[in-house]
């Protein structure tokens, strides 16, 4: 084995660990939230980078891991120590200890999609949806089994459920919703 291989390999053994510590804590915040749910508050930030294939046909599959792997160390180095973040294909998901200044959280994505490190994923549409939990609709969500399960009715239903949807553009035109 060569040192890429080494080095691949030891990206897939920490996002394999930081998805399942994130996984834990956000089944630890959602049973939390179905027995306290005034209590407790936080945010869920949503990144999702293109389709599930735009970047493998753009770089290739190796070169696509690569950017991602790069993306994934750039948010857990520019986000705060308490906020966890995963990442599954190309979506991330990031959990926030509660911040009233949303516009603070949605200028430190700009400004990691802005370095000259991640030029390369200008060529993808990016789309961010910052949830505020507790939901509005936490009744719908107290039947909700699983953290992975509530992932994905958050993303199938982002329009009616994030406090704020914004879009960057391949060619960085910021777009609210």
């Amino acid at each position: 084995m060569d040192q890429t291989d080494n080095s691949n390999n030891a990206l897939i053994k920490k996002e394999i660990e930081s998805r399942r510590v994130f996984l834990f804590t956000l089944e630890w915040l959602l049973a939390l939230l179905n027995r306290y749910s005034s209590s407790i508050q936080f945010d869920l930030v949503h990144i999702e980078l293109g389709s599930d294939h735009e970047l493998g046909e753009a770089f290739g599959a190796q070169e696509a891991f690569k950017q991602l792997a790069l993306l994934t160390t750039s948010l857990a180095q520019d986000f705060r120590k308490t906020d966890i973040m995963t990442r599954n294909v190309t979506d991330y998901w990031i959990i926030v200890p509660y911040d009233s200044n949303r516009e603070q959280i949605q200028t430190k994505i700009v400004d990691i999609f802005h370095a000259t490190k991640h030029k390369d994923l200008n060529i993808i549409n990016r789309e961010i949806a910052i949830f505020s939990l507790p939901l509005a609709a936490s009744e719908a969500i107290s039947n909700i089994s699983s953290a992975i399960e509530f992932l994905e009715y958050l993303k199938a239903n982002k329009k009616q459920l994030a406090s704020q949807i914004f879009k960057l553009s391949a060619d960085f035109e910021w777009i609210h919703e």
